[in-house]
Order: structure tokens, then sequence, then C-alpha cells
């Protein structure tokens, strides 16, 4: 048998985390397929990590956090807030909050609070990476993008 990911022990050792879990895996049709006790997160390494290393007082923007399981790391910081879109359920801390939209949406109707840090994690839109980007200065992406990016940055010519 695999052994269990730290972030599903860790979420498991805690009492209202571990019933959290529960309704997500209740509420989310064909979760089975994309998660279990091996790995909770696409890359979740460093979710745990970085949780460790960004200050406590910083907002956390999470694009592409799919069922939000990683928000456990994040529940002693200032806020988490997951954007993905399609998600019935996501698993819920007492300072998350959630967007049921894509980053492009999310950027056209909301600002990045100053002195956030923002997680791009297996975002496998090029477009929506390129606007993180630009709009967030205190990033981590962890996917790499597909091809050349650099008309994205490029100002028009007059």
């Amino acid at each position: 048998m695999a052994e269990e990911c730290s972030l599903y022990r860790a979420i498991k050792e805690d009492p209202i985390a571990s019933k959290e879990l529960e309704v997500v895996f209740q509420n989310n049709w064909g979760i089975t397929a994309d998660v279990d006790s091996t790995c909770l997160v696409c890359g979740g390494d460093p979710y745990e990590k970085l949780a460790q290393i960004i200050p406590k007082n910083r907002t956390i923007y999470d694009f592409g956090a799919a069922y939000g399981f990683q928000s456990f790391w994040f529940r002693n910081h200032k806020k988490y807030i997951g954007i993905s879109p399609g998600t019935e359920r996501p698993f819920r801390t007492k300072n998350s909050e959630w967007y049921d939209m894509t980053a492009q949406e999310f950027l056209s109707n909301y600002s990045i609070v100053e002195d956030s840090f923002v997680i791009c994690n297996y975002v496998p839109d090029d477009e929506a990476e390129a606007l993180i980007r630009l709009k967030c200065p205190h990033l981590f992406v962890n996917y790499v993008m597909h091809g050349d990016i650099s008309s994205m940055f490029k100002k028009e010519e007059e």
C-alpha cells in the first residue's frame, strides 16, 4: 500500500478538518478519480513548504485551487483565497474564501491586496499564468508554460 501524503495525515489528525474532508468527498462527484490519501493536491509538497516560509500576516491567493485541501496548510495565515472554476464544494477553513471562476475572471473583477502572496499551481492556461505574473508581485508558479510567452509581455507599438 502506498504511503499517505503529509497533508492527508495532518488533516486526519485534526478533528474539525477531518470532518471537512469527509464533507468534500461526499459533495464532489468523481473526486476519487482525482485525489486519494497518497496525493490530495497536484504538486502537494510545495504548499507545505510555502506555508512554512510565507509570513502569517499575508493573504494567500491560490489560483487553480481545485478541491482546496492545501488551504489547511494556510489556516493560520491572515486569509486564504481559493480561485478555481468547477469545484462543487471545496475544503474550507475558518480563514478561507472561495471564488468559482477562472483567473482571468477573478483578476478582471477583484484586486490583489497589497503584501499578499500568490500561488499558481498547475494552471494549464498560458494566458492566465501570464496575467497572474503581470498583476501579482509576490508569487510562486509551479507549472511550466508551453511555448514562447514573450509576446504576451510586449507592449503594443504605437
